[in-house]
């Protein structure tokens, strides 16, 4: 609701009646957190829990009042808001001033009623709006007018109007004057002697001669559309930078890495990622450049970049992707994880190991290999973690990046009581072909998990671990053999004809093709198992056992035997 005023000051203007009553304490409170409430809705997306938090104490500083006073009513001056001539709120700096924002657009009175809490997210966004984002023509009063809030009363002034003296009116020309002006123009065909000629022209009313032509109303819509199109942010990102690499104002650089470190939560909350990453790439480049940063501040921008590299940033941001509060393309995304520390690692492996977002696993186990690529050593560290997952990760990523001296590590986590990192420890060992890990992987032969098993046995045949050789030897021979399932006799016997027993073929040409004491043959899987390990072994007398088998009737052994004389080359 809106009333023109007269006069911007004093409360018999404004038309109210103070109580006198009023907690002028509690309302200057309430004006303090109205302030805070208003920063915290331009820093904060209206999902962050900071942003509720500072709503929640507005509404409840308001609430508070009403159990005193049935409304809030101010004064608004330029730098200061009053109530009953008493002060309640004032800030000497314009850009985030409560009652500039007020004062600016003509509005010398404030009226807050019962209700207000709850027209409160409408009321910040209309000021924020009023203070950053409007348009040509919006002031707050229409802001206020389209907004159309129930509990709160305002006064404005016409600006176009205020501190104008209007003059008084005069006596004006006699009629028998204005005769004798129009008789001596009419007499003479031109003005008279001494009257003033007319102030206008028809000249002025010629468009053409303000218009723009084609060529220059083109060039305008493109420059606007330039400008309209420009991507601030960067443009203040590399202002700061340019000011940063300046050694000679230690302070201005201080403000600098001050300002990066409010801004960079405040990026990543709104999933301007791509903004973020361009920030941590100049102070990287920035970290590693000599004399332009003091020592101290040197410690500064370092601890700044592990702090967004800490375990609780990485963490929520990967909650805030995947409840989808922010959405960057995985471009952006992966350019800003390559630019964070050692850090981040045990939360982004832990991450990309158990997200349920398919399309956020790639980018977050190939920015966490990018990451372990530049900190060796940290990756390492993570083998002795705790979490199951980390060090499942961690381990994977020791077997792709082919690290070295991590054989007896991996041992070790061949021991390990989750069976996800018996199995990843065995997948990196037989990536590294780490035969400092081989004890380990000859006793995951007889792990009790099948997946465990069949990932040692094919890591010892990719290995060609001789010394296995016994192992093998009484697994493929043994009952229990006969008894697992198809893919676990192929895995242990492949592995068995890769290592290289001397005695390979005189076992499995039995197992193929000799016959029980009744004369009966094998079972005809275990006969085909023992014709795809006759084909990885490879030799000459393999070859002939494998002839012998060649017109065999059972078809799953004929078939075996086919495929293994070709060189065992398909996917078993």
């Amino acid at each position: 609701m809106t009333d023109p005023l007269s006069s911007p000051t004093g409360p018999a203007d404004a038309g109210w009646e103070a109580e006198s009553t009023l907690p002028v304490d509690a309302v200057a409170e309430l004006f303090v957190t109205f302030s805070k409430a208003l920063r915290a809705f331009q820093l904060y997306d209206v999902n962050n829990p900071v942003y509720h938090r500072f709503v929640s104490a507005l509404a409840d500083a308001f609430t508070s009042l009403w159990e005193e006073l049935p409304s809030v009513a101010v004064i608004v001056d330029e730098d200061r808001l009053l109530y009953e001539d008493t002060e309640v709120y004032r800030s000497d700096s314009k850009s985030d001033s409560l009652a500039f924002l007020f004062f600016k657009d003509g509005i010398r009175a404030l009226d807050f009623r019962p209700g207000i809490e709850d027209e409160l997210p409408a009321l910040l966004r209309v000021l924020v709006r009023a203070r950053h984002g409007r348009t040509d023509g919006d002031d707050l009063i229409t802001l206020f007018w389209e907004a159309d809030l129930q509990n709160l009363r305002y006064q404005f002034v016409d600006l176009s109007a205020e501190g104008v003296d209007i003059p008084d009116a005069g006596s004006g020309a006699s009629a028998e004057s204005l005769q004798e002006i129009l008789q001596a123009e009419i007499v003479a065909g031109g003005p008279a002697p001494g009257s003033t000629p007319s102030a206008v022209s028809q000249d002025d009313f010629n468009p053409t001669l303000y218009a723009l032509d084609p060529r220059e109303m083109e060039q305008l819509r493109s420059e606007l559309r330039l400008e309209m199109e420009r991507d601030v942010r960067t443009d203040v990102v590399a202002a700061l930078m340019d000011r940063l690499e300046e050694p000679e104002a230690p302070e201005r650089q201080q403000e600098i890495l001050a300002v990066c470190r409010t801004l960079l939560p405040s990026l990543l909350s709104r999933g301007h990622l791509h903004h973020a990453a361009l920030i941590l790439s100049e102070l990287r480049q920035m970290e590693s450049r000599q004399g332009v940063l003091t020592p101290d501040l040197l410690r500064t921008l370092s601890s700044l970049l592990d702090e967004v590299s800490s375990p609780q940033t990485i963490l929520e941001l990967v909650r805030a992707l995947e409840d989808g509060s922010i959405g960057p393309t995985p471009a952006e995304l992966g350019r800003f994880l390559l630019q964070l520390r050692a850090g981040a690692l045990p939360p982004l492996i832990h991450a990309s190991e158990r997200s349920e977002l398919r399309e956020l696993q790639p980018v977050l186990r190939q920015a966490v290999e990018g990451i372990a690529r530049a900190y060796p050593r940290s990756l390492r560290g993570l083998l002795g973690m705790e979490d199951a997952q980390v060090v499942a990760g961690a381990a994977r990523l020791v077997g792709r990046l082919k690290l070295e001296d991590v054989g007896g590590m991996l041992v070790d986590l061949m021991a390990r009581e989750e069976p996800s990192v018996r199995l990843a420890a065995i997948e990196a060992a037989a990536a590294l072909k780490a035969s400092a890990a081989a004890a380990g992987l000859v006793a995951a032969l007889e792990d009790p998990e099948r997946e465990v098993r069949m990932a040692a046995a094919r890591a010892l045949g990719a290995l060609r671990y001789r010394p296995a050789a016994a192992r093998f030897r009484r697994i493929v021979l043994s009952k229990e053999v006969r008894n697992a399932e198809i893919s676990e006799r192929i895995a242990f016997f492949e592995g068995y004809g890769m290592i290289g027993d001397p005695e390979a073929v005189k076992v499995l040409d039995r197992l193929l093709n000799g016959r029980g004491f009744l004369g009966r043959k094998e079972a005809p899987e275990l006969r085909a198992c023992a014709a795809l390990a006759l084909g990885r072994v490879g030799t000459a007398e393999a070859a002939s056992a494998l002839r012998a088998a060649q017109d065999e009737e059972d078809l799953v052994v004929r078939s075996a035997v086919s495929r293994a004389m070709r060189g065992g080359q398909e996917d078993s």
